[in-house]
């Protein structure tokens, strides 16, 4: 069951476990319009955002194209309905998106049967802004995690949504990341002093430390320096840790 939280005026933090890890999303509402980011996994995880968003124009947007982070959005608006991402995350929409719901729903009959996959209906490649009412919604893409990952900036509230772009406690790796433009885009958030709460979708919130957290880990992944991690892991982060280090062939090296 989504747990719906108020974090400030105007900003409620969606939160749903899903067994293996949890995933955060949020609701953004400007005096104007709303934008939901990332609708999770299932659309009843919506639910409880009908309420807050009332007459108000509705946005959804996609930090990128994984499952547990688009699949709801039926539970929220009608298809045709304004879905904002990058360009990336459309092309999956052809390719990786129906695949991996054919293969839950073959493996999990019945569990995923609400689930209808709503494509974006607008694109953009670097930045779009959306003006909410009195707060801006900056969009920017920052692949790494996969190619159409993008982080939301509220420079209003000096708020940064990271999506799966920053982690806690590590960053998912695939083996193709590019982790040279991920860490230089990563560098330059961690630098901007606007910056003070960075929100990811999954792990603790923090300031830009946890920025410098993560592009630790990239870098010693990327260098194949000591890869610092707390001692303590979860199964899926563990998992996770040790998927990793076969980036660059770093398969040998162990927990630190």
């Amino acid at each position: 069951m989504t747990v719906l939280t108020e974090f400030r005026p105007g900003l409620w933090l969606t939160e749903l476990d899903l067994g293996d890890f949890a995933v955060r999303g949020a609701l953004i509402i400007g005096t104007e319009a709303a934008v939901v980011w990332d609708t999770l996994s299932q659309p009843r995880d919506m639910q409880p955002l009908r309420a807050h968003i009332g007459n108000r124009a509705l946005r959804v947007v996609y930090s990128h194209a994984d499952w547990d982070h688009v699949w709801g959005t039926a539970g929220l608006a009608e298809p045709g309905a304004p879905v904002i991402s990058h360009a990336a995350c459309l092309d999956r929409f052809g390719a990786d998106v129906p695949v991996t719901l054919a293969e839950k729903q073959a493996a999990e009959p019945g569990v995923w049967d609400d689930v209808l996959l709503m494509s974006p209906t607008q694109t953009f490649e670097c930045e779009l802004a959306l003006d909410l009412g009195g707060i801006t919604l900056e969009l920017h893409h920052l692949p790494g995690h996969t190619p159409d990952c993008i982080v939301g900036f509220i420079p209003e509230w000096g708020l940064l949504l990271a999506g799966d772009t920053v982690e806690s406690p590590l960053p998912v790796v695939p083996a193709d990341s590019p982790l040279d433009r991920w860490i230089a885009e990563l560098q330059r958030w961690a630098a901007d002093t606007r910056v003070q709460t960075v929100i990811p979708a999954h792990g603790a919130i923090g300031g830009r430390a946890l920025i410098t957290r993560n592009i630790a880990y990239l870098q010693a992944l990327r260098t194949g320096g000591p890869l610092d991690v707390p001692d303590h892991l979860d199964d899926f982060y563990r998992e996770t840790h040790a998927a990793n280090q076969q980036w660059g062939g770093l398969g040998s090296m162990s927990l630190s």
